[in-house]
């Protein structure tokens, strides 16, 4: 490769003065440059915790960038960062003032004929029909398929809140060897009524728009204010959904709509208790699962984090918590009492807290990392001890976006990348894009700062970023999208190695499984979970 000289010099310098000086800084200078074209700033609306999709829908030798914003438009912009002829896509009639895009863009063949497809979930405007969130689904080419948008349902009587779909992923749900589109939505009854009345809220539809069987399905009216987490756990060749609610019942469900044995389950700090008057335990208000052989036994473990509410101080939430369970809700060893981490930082509506796993000690055994609200970052081994603790808060009032990780530096290790920003606005300058060794320590380099974030209250990275070779000049581009509505893309020296980037994107992957499934048995994988659509980013790699 023929990057620039002085910047491998710089970065050496830098690595250097890490040596003798570990300790983590928060001094914020633009030691990696840019991808050229970049930042790019024509979105109008701030980037919530829309992952960047990077995807090939032109057919060219490069890749894309999809981003969903707060004005509910869907922009795409190519390697050079110029706006792709015929974005930005809407989804109410404009791109200002018009209903956000709460999650990241699900891409992947919904309807067989293939070509990807790009699926967003929005907010909505008002309770009446018509007026509630819906799901779009369109063509590489913008427009949308038949039977697309659809709307979510809405508990009139007793729901309370926006009418929002939070999120969508895209899986094989009902067998059928296509990708159904699976949605997340808020409608609840929390206002009062039945605690069983029906609130429709978990979608699985087809691609043509048609309900799955048995869906939509609800439980206890509670809202989904997360993500989705889709992978087979039962063997069958389908995927299950994995799911939170806005209470302490965690959620399992099967293609028909119904769920697995042992769910719903409830979900206490410690596995032992049980009495809601007086123990500790976890509710999932804002949540999303992931899913892989974290034990390394050949089976699949669900990861999940929630706030923990204490009966003590009148169920108020107190902290957050890293949970581990099987497929039957049993806890492995060493995770029968949850990981809790410490006091939040600030009382903002928190966003969805996201784990990751990955083998960072390279063992052959994947760690969980792990992003809390008291301003660290915890990484745990299968057997659930602290590998690492980092403190990117560092005394800021700081969240983190969900990981990412992959080789950054071309040093063939792993590296641990997430965004931050100031939930109350009151550390926007300390907002960056972080990146850590494989044990915890700051790379040469970072935290890359958020240059371009101009005098908008809302400021930093609240989705994860996307490692990718967008250019396809086999180095490593980071791809962050701002609250502040702005699209970072920064170019490493690094090559490329997609042996080396095993969660390159929110969610995992552009269907947004959040599933790894490497060196899951056949009997517990389903092969057709691992996205398609990355395949660009992860075969013919010839820049090693």
């Amino acid at each position: 490769m023929n990057k620039v000289k002085a910047l491998g010099y710089l970065l050496l310098l830098l690595s250097l003065v890490m040596l003798f000086n570990p300790e983590p800084t928060n001094v914020m200078s633009q030691s990696v440059p840019y991808q050229q074209g970049f930042p790019a700033l024509e979105m109008t609306g701030g980037v919530n915790f829309g992952s960047p999709a990077v995807v090939n829908i032109n057919d060219t030798s490069t890749l894309e960038i999809l981003t969903a914003d707060g004005n509910g438009c869907v922009y795409g912009w190519d390697e050079k960062g110029q706006l792709l002829p015929g974005f930005p896509w809407q989804t109410a009639g404009a791109c200002s003032g018009t209903p956000r895009i709460n999650g990241p863009l699900a891409v992947g063949d919904v309807n067989g004929d293939g070509q990807v497809d790009i699926v967003a979930g929005t907010s909505g405007e008002g309770e009446a029909p018509g007026e509630r969130g819906k799901v779009f689904v369109w063509n590489q080419n913008g427009t949308l398929l038949p039977g697309w948008p659809q709307e979510m349902d809405w508990n009139v009587a007793h729901g309370s809140g926006q009418a929002e779909v939070y999120g969508v992923a895209l899986a094989n749900v009902i067998g059928n060897q296509n990708l159904e589109i699976v949605a997340g939505t808020s409608n609840n009854g929390s206002s009062g009524g039945n605690p069983d009345e029906p609130s429709p809220n978990l979608y699985v539809w087809q691609g043509n728009g048609s309900l799955a069987p048995g869906y939509p399905a609800w439980y206890r009216t509670a809202g989904i204010y997360g993500f989705t987490g889709t992978a087979d756990l039962t063997g069958n060749g389908f995927a299950e959904i994995i799911v939170g609610r806005d209470h302490k019942y965690f959620h399992v469900y099967l293609e028909n709509g119904q769920q697995m044995p042992a769910y719903p389950m409830e979900i206490y700090l410690d596995a032992a208790e049980n009495t809601w008057d007086e123990d500790k335990f976890v509710t999932f208000t804002r949540n999303a699962p992931i899913v892989a052989d974290i034990t390394g036994d050949g089976n699949l473990e669900i990861a999940i984090i929630g706030p923990v509410r204490d009966p003590a101080q009148n169920r108020e939430v107190v902290s957050s918590a890293l949970l581990l369970l099987r497929p039957d809700g049993s806890r492995p060893p060493g995770w029968q009492v949850g990981k809790e981490g410490g006091l939040y930082l600030s009382d903002e509506f928190p966003p969805s807290q996201a784990p990751t796993v990955a083998d960072l000690t390279g063992d052959g055994r994947l760690e969980i990392i792990a992003p809390y609200f008291d301003g660290k970052i915890r990484v745990f081994t299968a057997e659930g001890n602290l590998l690492w603790l980092y403190d990117f808060a560092q005394g800021h009032t700081l969240f983190a976006s969900e990981p990412v990780i992959g080789d950054v530096t071309g040093d063939g290790l792993l590296d641990v990348i997430f965004g931050t920003y100031s939930p109350d606005s009151s550390a926007n300058d300390q907002a960056a894009v972080v990146g850590l060794t494989a044990d915890g320590h700051l790379l040469p380099g970072f935290p890359l700062p958020l240059t371009h974030e101009g005098n908008r209250s809302h400021q930093g990275i609240r989705a994860a970023p996307t490692l990718a070779d967008i250019d396809k000049d086999c180095d490593v581009e980071i791809t962050a999208a701002s609250w502040a509505s702005t699209l970072y893309v920064w170019d490493l020296p690094a090559t490329y190695n997609a042996a080396l980037m095993p969660w390159p994107t929110g969610r995992h992957d552009n269907e947004r499984s959040g599933a790894l499934l490497t060196g899951v048995s056949p009997q517990s994988g389903f092969a057709g979970n691992i996205s398609t659509l990355y395949l660009p980013l992860i075969q013919n790699n010839v820049c090693i």
